[in-house]
């Protein structure tokens, strides 16, 4: 795969008259007159929110409206996303739009908590309220760290209804890393009738090149027979601003669950200089027309903002280009 940049969308560094510290987890809502994309802001105090921009379906670069107000709350007190909210995939489904987000608790033995919640929207997805209190993906007995970012695609059945599945973040461990505790995370997969209830058979699906390898917000996309999974992974070690830092790597699938892993493939990469230079993270691979974008953030998880790329192909045949 080859991604061509096409540049810098949104950077919360322009507009600190009203924007936070970043624009963090692009989720792209497709619309039939715009993109709108919901990232996570942030306050102060740390605590993450979600708000979105608008922007144009032929130009992805150029920003239509800016929402300057969180789409949806912290969560009551003691409940799971009490501290913080960041989106992590949004489509619509019966007249509504469902935003699959990551809720966030601080802890005392830990730095925090994540696990995944389903807020609904009726007005377009300008709005939303919570369909429940509490999680949809949460700590299970097999899973004991959490489950969060997931992407999910559904498909219509022969018999009527959907197939639903998500890859989503479950954690294997915290480790130890210079006189701090940093998790460790793997993609898995899960499957559903209803978007709500999830079947999670534990299964992990894109292998570790070591131990202390982690992996955030895997990006799926069904192009005919094969699944192609974009994802950013790291290092545990010097991560924030060093060598370790994210990238984003590629792997395909004949069955969407075990995946064969080659970052080579991936198509895009760091840049040499600017707002992108030493960090690549959170994919979001969208389908729009014939065209297929990708959204990411560059360095500081989100503090430099949202770029974008488009898919390049090969005008033989109008497939896409495959890695060398």
């Amino acid at each position: 795969m080859r991604w061509r940049k096409l540049g810098q969308v949104f950077d919360p560094r322009a507009h600190r008259e009203w924007a936070g510290s970043h624009a963090q987890v692009p989720t792209v809502l497709v619309l039939a007159d715009r993109l709108r994309v919901y990232y996570a802001d942030r306050h102060a105090d740390g605590r993450s929110f979600p708000t979105f921009i608008d922007v144009d379906r032929d130009d992805p670069t150029r920003v239509l409206y800016c929402h300057r107000v969180p789409v949806l709350g912290w969560g009551a007190p003691g409940t799971f996303d009490d501290e913080g909210v960041m989106p992590a995939f949004a489509l619509e489904h019966e007249g509504r739009i469902r935003l699959y987000y990551s809720g966030w608790n601080r802890r005392v033995s830990v730095p925090y908590h994540n696990a995944t919640g389903l807020a609904v929207s009726d007005d377009g997805g300008v709005t939303f309220v919570r369909a429940f209190d509490g999680p949809l993906l949460d700590r299970t007995p097999e899973e004991p760290y959490l489950a969060v970012t997931p992407w999910v695609l559904r498909e219509p059945r022969a018999g009527g209804g959907y197939a639903w599945r998500a890859w989503y973040i479950s954690g294997l461990r915290w480790v130890p890393v210079d006189g701090r505790l940093e998790p460790v995370y793997v993609i898995k997969h899960a499957l559903s009738d209803d978007g709500i209830r999830w079947q999670r058979p534990n299964l992990q699906c894109v292998a570790q090149q070591h131990e202390l390898e982690a992996f955030s917000h895997p990006s799926v996309w069904r192009d005919g027979d094969t699944w192609h999974m974009w994802y950013c992974h790291r290092h545990s070690r010097d991560y924030r601003t060093g060598p370790g830092a994210y990238r984003i790597g590629y792997a395909r699938s004949s069955d969407g669950i075990g995946f064969e892993r080659d970052d080579a493939a991936a198509g895009i990469d760091v840049s040499e200089e600017g707002w992108d230079d030493t960090m690549i993270c959170y994919p979001a691979v969208v389908p729009v027309g014939d065209r297929v974008f990708l959204f990411y953030n560059g360095n500081a998880f989100g503090q430099t903002g949202i770029g974008v790329a488009v898919l390049e192909r090969d005008a033989r045949d109008d497939r896409p280009r495959r890695g060398e």
